[in-house]
């Protein structure tokens, strides 16, 4: 049965036109539906690994007062530390664009080495190798410390230059019918809005570093979520 109010009356109570949306249904938007932490938790629980090909593993770590998944990159030059979000226990896609989906991120970037390409994470399809040319999705990357918002069809991307990163920020990105929107700590104001190379495929919800010429680099994330606007 379909929730037709945004809040809970008790008997007598007023309602109001301002306490309905615009479909009269329930209101995803402001809802994370499914989100991830690492306070307690076996993460490898949610991600899968097997794409990181680091030296040093993927673990949980304490970051000041935080509790983090740091993801570092060592080995040498062309190792990637990587995790994906799994669907029921394996790695797999777990919404596509038509659902509309809006990821968050808590993430620290160590200082970037100034090399291309060393850090990126959104929305991406699972078994897509990660630091592909025109990768397919919607994500954020960092390349030779400047910090873009990236939209790629696997074939051709469009890219908006957002300065230098901020060491820890708060993300999200948001699919829309016609467009991608990226956010940085202003949750309500877009940083960039893209309308070309949008992907088209399933997707899942990645996180990838990768150590390069200039040295290993590290990701401290305290949390990740998503939500949907559609709901099968």
């Amino acid at each position: 049965m379909t929730l037709r109010h945004t809040s809970v009356k008790t008997t007598l109570d007023k309602g109001y036109a301002t306490e309905w949306n615009a479909n009269h249904e329930i209101n995803y938007a402001t809802r994370i539906t499914v989100s991830s932490h690492f306070y307690g938790r076996v993460f490898t629980g949610d991600w899968d690994l097997t794409q990181e090909t680091s030296t040093t593993a993927t673990a949980v770590t304490i970051v000041g007062s935080h509790v983090a998944v740091r993801l570092n990159a060592t080995g040498g030059a062309g190792n990637f530390s990587s995790m994906r979000w799994m669907l029921q226990g394996a790695a797999s896609d777990i919404f596509g664009p038509t659902d509309l989906p809006i990821a968050y991120f808590s993430i620290d970037c160590l200082t970037p080495t100034a090399d291309a390409n060393t850090h990126e994470f959104g929305m991406f399809p699972s078994a897509q190798a990660i630091f592909a040319a025109n990768n397919e999705g919607a994500y954020f990357r960092i390349g030779n410390n400047v910090l873009y918002a990236v939209t790629g069809t696997g074939a051709a991307e469009t890219t908006s230059n957002l300065g230098a990163p901020d060491q820890y920020a708060v993300y999200k990105i948001e699919i829309l019918s016609t467009s991608v929107k990226f956010y940085i700590d202003d949750l309500e104001t877009a940083v960039a809005t893209h309308s070309t190379n949008l992907p088209t495929n399933d997707m899942t919800i990645k996180v990838c570093t990768a150590q390069r010429a200039g040295g290993s680099n590290l990701i401290n994330m305290d949390g990740v979520g998503f939500t949907v606007l559609r709901h099968h």
